[in-house]
C-alpha cells in the first residue's frame, strides 16, 4: 500500500511500478488518508508507505 499525501498528489515512480512486478506485488496506489483507512480494516500481512507531510 501507497499513501499519497492528503490530496493523492505526490507521484508514484514507474520503477516502484516495475520492482513491484518483479515481485510479483500488487501495489495499491492511494491518498493517505484512505490507505490508512483500508490498512485498519484489512486482514492479511499488509506493508505500506505512507507520505505524511501534507
Amino acid at each position: 500500500m501507497i499513501g499519497t499525501g492528503a490530496d493523492g498528489a505526490l507521484p508514484v515512480m514507474k520503477e516502484v511500478h516495475q520492482q513491484a512486478g518483479r515481485h510479483d506485488a500488487h501495489p495499491v496506489i492511494l491518498p493517505t488518508a484512505q490507505a490508512i483507512g483500508m490498512l485498519t480494516k484489512t486482514t492479511q500481512d499488509t506493508n505500506a508507505i505512507l507520505h505524511l507531510t501534507c
